[in-house]
């Protein structure tokens, strides 16, 4: 964790990391997996997007960890299911806020940035993509 400090500006607004979840001994959540287990009974639901919204909240306040050298952080992977459309998520503001609230952690293999831009897995769709702009984020590829 220790390596992590460097990447870390802590008077920075935002505290937005991408980098490899294979690359340091701290846990991943599985938001995909998390997320869908949560709503799997609701997906006909009209209240979906209410419902997988106050889902995702709690998975994420849940897996937040108070590391002593980098401070509270959550580390995130397989994210796709958080463009998903039916689920109506607002991501730029959820990074926004959580980047403004404790460092988190998106495992870079999920996607790229380009020009302040997060597309999801390459695919350069815009409905596939966060605009990072004024979200201060840095992109770790080397081994930590």
């Amino acid at each position: 964790m220790k390596g992590l400090t460097k990447y870390i500006n802590k008077d920075s607004r935002h505290k937005l990391l991408f980098m490899p979840f294979s690359s340091i001994e701290i846990p991943f959540i599985d938001i995909g997996q998390e997320l869908s287990k949560s709503i799997e009974f609701d997906v006909n639901n009209k209240r979906l997007s209410l419902i997988a919204d106050e889902a995702l909240e709690k998975i994420i306040s849940y897996n937040i960890v108070n590391d002593k050298n980098i401070g509270k952080y959550v580390a995130i992977k397989n994210i796709g299911i958080l463009f998903e459309p039916a689920l109506q998520f607002n991501l730029r503001a959820k990074i926004d806020s959580w980047a403004k609230s404790f460092i988190l952690i998106i495992d870079s293999n999920e996607g790229t940035v380009i020009n302040n831009i997060f597309y999801l897995a390459g695919d350069l769709k815009s409905s596939y993509s966060i605009n990072l702009t004024e979200i201060s984020n840095k992109t770790i590829y080397n081994e930590i």
